[in-house]
C-alpha cells in the first residue's frame, strides 16, 4: 500500500508499505462541468429536440485522464483551477469520488466554473461547445510536487501550469507529456519542454500540413521528443527511434466517443510511469480507449482487468 502526504511545504513524500510502489501521474490543464445530452443526430439550427437521456458529469481533459489514472491503479494528481461556485462544489465530490487528489487544484473566487454542453448521438459522436474564463489560467502551479511524481501530463489550454511542470519534469529526468490539441501557439513554448508530444489530428494539421507520418517526423525533429497522433478509430501513428508505424485500434461497436482521447492520454501516461516502453503503453492506451467507447453513461473509466481482456480480444 502506497500512502501519500502532503506537508505544510506543499510537498509530496511517497511511502511505500509492503513491496508495492503506485506510479504517479499529474494531470494538468483543463477541468470541467459537463452537460451531456443524449439524441438521435446532431439537431438542425433554431430547431426544438428532446434528449432520450441527460447527465451532468465531471469532464475536462486534464480531471478526464486523472479519472483513467486512478481507475487504472495510479495516483492521479489534478492540477487546475476551477470558479469558487456551486459548480465547482460539484466537482470537489466527484474527485473525492473519483480517487484523485486535488490539492493541486485551485478554486478561484469570482469566477465561475469551466462548462460545456455535449451532444452525443446514436452513432457514439460528441459535439462539444465550451465556456472557460481565462481567469481560471492565470496563476502557476506549485512545481514542487513534481519530484515526488512519475510523470508528468498537461495539454495546451493552460499555457502558465504547462511550462512550470514540463519545465520541473525535465529537469528532473521524468517523462513529460503534452495532449496536443490545436491551437498549438497557446501553450506558447511549452512544446519545447516535452518529453512526449501526442497530437490529436487537429493538433498535428495545427502544426505542418504534410501527411502525417512525415508530420510525425518533423514534430520529432522540431521539438527533440517521441511523437505520435491519435486519429480515432483509425491507427495511432507514432515514431519507434526512427521508425514511423501503426498501432491499430482495436475494433468496437462505439457508444460514447466522450472523453476517449483523454482516457488514451492518461493509459499512455500511467504506463510510462510504470517503467513501459512507448511501444507497449500505446497498445495499452488503445485498448483502454476501446473499453471507454464501448459502454455509456457517467462511470464508462476502464478497469485494468477490462484493458487486459481487450487487448487479448484484440490478439485473438
Amino acid at each position: 500500500m502506497l500512502v501519500i502526504e502532503y506537508t505544510e511545504s506543499a510537498r509530496f513524500r511517497r511511502l511505500e508499505r509492503g513491496k508495492s510502489i503506485v506510479a504517479t501521474v499529474i494531470c494538468a490543464g483543463m477541468i470541467t462541468v459537463d452537460f451531456v445530452y443524449d439524441l438521435p443526430a446532431f439537431p438542425p439550427e433554431g430547431s426544438k429536440n428532446r434528449a432520450s437521456a441527460s447527465r451532468m458529469v465531471a469532464g475536462g481533459g486534464a480531471l478526464i485522464a486523472a479519472a483513467a489514472v486512478a481507475r487504472l491503479g495510479g495516483h492521479a494528481m489534478l492540477a487546475g483551477a476551477i470558479g469558487a461556485d456551486a459548480l465547482g462544489d460539484f466537482l470537489r465530490t466527484e474527485l473525492r469520488r473519483l480517487s484523485i487528489d486535488d490539492r493541486l487544484v485551485e478554486s478561484v473566487g469570482g469566477v465561475e466554473t469551466s462548462r460545456s454542453a455535449i451532444i452525443v448521438t446514436e452513432r457514439g459522436e460528441r459535439t462539444i461547445v465550451n465556456h472557460r474564463d481565462a481567469r481560471l489560467f492565470g496563476h502557476s502551479p506549485d512545481q514542487r510536487a513534481v519530484s515526488d511524481c512519475d510523470v508528468v501530463l498537461t495539454d495546451t489550454r493552460w499555457e502558465r501550469g504547462a511550462t512550470a511542470l514540463l519545465g520541473a519534469a525535465a529537469c528532473a529526468g521524468k517523462p513529460a507529456i503534452v495532449d496536443a490539441e490545436a491551437p498549438l501557439s497557446a501553450v506558447g513554448d511549452a512544446l519545447d519542454l516535452a518529453t512526449h508530444i501526442v497530437f490529436s489530428e487537429q493538433g498535428l494539421a495545427d502544426f505542418s500540413a504534410t501527411p502525417a507520418a512525415e508530420a510525425i517526423r518533423a514534430a520529432a525533429t522540431r521539438f527533440k521528443a517521441w511523437t505520435a497522433v491519435t486519429r480515432g478509430a483509425r491507427p495511432v501513428i507514432h515514431l519507434d527511434e526512427t521508425t514511423v508505424r501503426e498501432a491499430p485500434a482495436l475494433a468496437v461497436d462505439a457508444v460514447d466517443t466522450l472523453g476517449a482521447g483523454d482516457v488514451w492520454h492518461g493509459a499512455f501516461a500511467l504506463q510510462l510511469a510504470s517503467g513501459r516502453s512507448e511501444r507497449e503503453a500505446v497498445a495499452y492506451a488503445n485498448a483502454a480507449a476501446a473499453v471507454m467507447v464501448s459502454r455509456g453513461g457517467p462511470d464508462r473509466y476502464p478497469a485494468p482487468g477490462e484493458v487486459e481482456a481487450m487487448i487479448a480480444k484484440g490478439a485473438a
